[in-house]
């Protein structure tokens, strides 16, 4: 696949979302993303800050899309096992998919039972009033 003449390459496409991220340009940074993933289409770290992304603009679909995608890239291809992370986890909550956030919550505290990011994130979840 061609690349258009303004590419600069994957390093400066990373450096120019998060200076954009980090100044608040979230749309921005996720145009600047998905360009770069066009033509990088394995690119895991641009994969996460999509996902990211796309969760500060409300865009919960894409970023679980996204973070999927970048989990996928991350694990053993051969593996049966479903991707997890908390990225994940939270976009299926905000997504109201509460069961399988909760699920996935329980996986990762399984594979790290001192985490205490994921046992807070366990106890406020516990806390709602969601079937």
């Amino acid at each position: 696949m061609p690349k258009p003449g303004n590419w600069r390459g994957v390093a400066d496409g990373m450096a120019s979302a998060r200076a954009a991220v980090q100044q608040g340009r979230y749309d921005e940074a996720e145009t600047v993303l998905l360009e770069l993933l066009e033509f990088a289409p394995v690119e895991i770290g641009a994969w996460k800050l999509l996902a990211r992304v796309q969760r500060q603009l409300g865009h919960i679909e894409a970023g679980i899309a996204s973070a999927t995608r970048a989990l996928q890239l991350q694990n053993n291809p051969l593996s049966d096992e479903p991707p997890i992370s908390v990225t994940l986890a939270r976009l299926l909550w905000e997504q109201n998919e509460y069961q399988e956030a909760r699920i996935m919550l329980a996986r990762l505290i399984e594979e790290q039972p001192d985490n205490p990011e994921l046992k807070e994130l366990q106890q406020r979840w516990n806390m709602e009033k969601i079937a």
